[in-house]
C-alpha cells in the first residue's frame, strides 16, 4: 500500500449503484429522490448573513423540510461511514479547531493559508466527482445526490452535509501532499478552509516558498485560490497562531479574547448588583457562562475563579425570596 493510500479518506460501506438501490439505503420510497432533487434549489433559507471587512456577504443556509430530513439521512447513512485521516479536522466526531491547533503545537514555524470563498468555489462538478470518483456510486446515484447536496451549482454552507463534503474536497491530491510534507518533517492539516503547514525545525526561504508553491499548487489544480490576505508565516520568536488558538506551546487563546471574557463577567456581576433581574438559563448570564467554559477548556486556572463568581451568582438568586 502507498504512503498516500494510507493517508486518504476512505469509505466503508458498499457502493450504491442504482436509484432504487439508495431509496433502500436512505429508507425513502421509491421515486421521491429525483422528485425531491429537480426542487432542492428552493428549498434553502438563509440562516446567516454577515457583511465581511470587505465588504463582500457570506450567507449560511439551513435546508427546509423535507430537504432537511435527505440531509440527516445522508449524513448517518452514507457520510457517518467516511473514515477520516487526522489531518482533517473540520466537522468530524472527536474533533475540532482545538485538536487542529494541537497538531502544531510547540512548532518553530507555522504556515497558514486560507481558501478564498470556499464553498461557493466548490461546484456542483466538483461535488459530483466526489459521489462518483470517491464513493464509486453509479453515474444517476451521483448526480442525483450532487442535486440533493448544492444549491444553485455550489456546496452550501451550513447544511448538514456540505462539511463532510468539504473535506472530501481534495481526496485524490491530498494524501499525496501529507505524504510528501511528512516525509520532509512537516506538519499538515486543513480545518475546512484553513490550512496549516507546520516544522519543529528550522526552514530556509527556499524551504517555505517550496511548502506555499505546493498547498497553492493543490488548490488550483482544484479550482480555489488562497486568500492573499490571510496568508501568514509565523516564527515561535513571536506568537504564532492555528484557526485562531496560540500554539507557541499547547494551544490557547489570545490575552485579548480572555480580557473580553472577564469582562463580560464583570458586566454580568455589575448588573446584578444594580438591581437587575437576569435569566440564568438565557441572555447575558448564560452567555457569559458559555465563554468561561470556553475558557475552561484551554485555560482551567484563570476560569476557575470566574466560574466560581458566576456561579455564587447563581445561588444567590435562587436563594432569594420569591414573591
Amino acid at each position: 500500500m502507498s504512503q498516500s493510500a494510507t493517508n486518504a479518506p476512505s469509505y466503508s460501506q458498499r457502493r450504491i449503484g442504482t436509484l432504487q438501490a439508495l431509496h433502500v439505503a436512505l429508507g425513502m420510497p421509491v421515486g421521491d429522490l429525483p422528485t425531491l432533487a429537480e426542487r432542492a434549489n428552493d428549498l434553502y433559507r438563509v440562516a446567516k448573513s454577515i457583511t465581511k471587512p470587505d465588504g463582500s456577504i457570506r450567507n449560511t443556509y439551513d435546508a427546509r423540510e423535507p430537504l432537511k430530513e435527505v440531509h440527516r439521512r445522508i449524513k448517518s447513512q452514507i457520510l457517518d461511514h467516511v473514515n477520516y485521516p487526522a489531518y482533517l479536522t473540520g466537522s468530524i466526531k472527536g474533533c475540532d479547531y482545538k485538536v487542529n491547533a494541537s497538531l502544531h503545537a510547540r512548532a518553530r514555524i507555522v504556515i497558514n493559508e486560507d481558501i478564498s470563498g470556499f464553498f461557493p468555489s466548490t461546484s456542483a462538478d466538483r461535488v459530483f466527482s466526489i459521489w462518483r470518483g470517491f464513493f464509486g456510486f453509479s453515474e444517476d446515484v451521483a448526480r442525483c445526490l450532487t442535486q440533493l447536496t448544492t444549491r444553485h451549482g455550489e456546496l452550501p454552507q451550513g447544511a448538514i452535509t456540505s462539511s463532510f463534503l468539504a473535506n472530501l474536497v481534495f481526496w485524490w491530491d491530498e494524501p499525496e501532499l501529507f505524504g510528501k510534507f511528512a516525509a520532509q518533517g512537516l506538519v499538515y492539516s486543513r480545518y475546512v478552509d484553513d490550512i496549516a503547514v507546520s516544522s519543529k525545525t528550522f526552514l530556509t526561504n527556499e524551504a517555505k516558498t517550496n511548502v506555499v508553491r505546493q498547498v497553492y499548487g493543490m488548490l488550483l489544480k482544484h479550482g480555489y485560490k488562497a486568500k492573499r490576505a490571510k496568508h501568514e508565516i509565523a516564527t515561535s520568536g513571536s506568537r504564532m497562531a492555528v484557526t485562531k488558538l496560540a500554539v507557541n506551546n499547547k494551544p490557547g487563546l489570545d490575552k485579548a479574547t480572555r480580557n473580553k471574557i472577564r469582562a463580560v463577567v464583570h458586566a454580568v456581576e455589575r448588573r446584578i448588583a444594580q438591581g437587575e433581574a437576569l435569566s440564568f438559563e438565557r441572555g447575558p448570564y448564560a452567555q457569559a457562562m458559555g465563554q468561561v467554559l470556553h475558557l475552561e477548556r484551554f485555560h482551567p486556572g484563570d476560569a476557575a475563579p470566574l466560574k466560581r463568581r458566576l456561579l455564587a451568582l447563581k445561588e444567590a438568586g435562587a436563594a432569594l425570596p420569591h414573591s
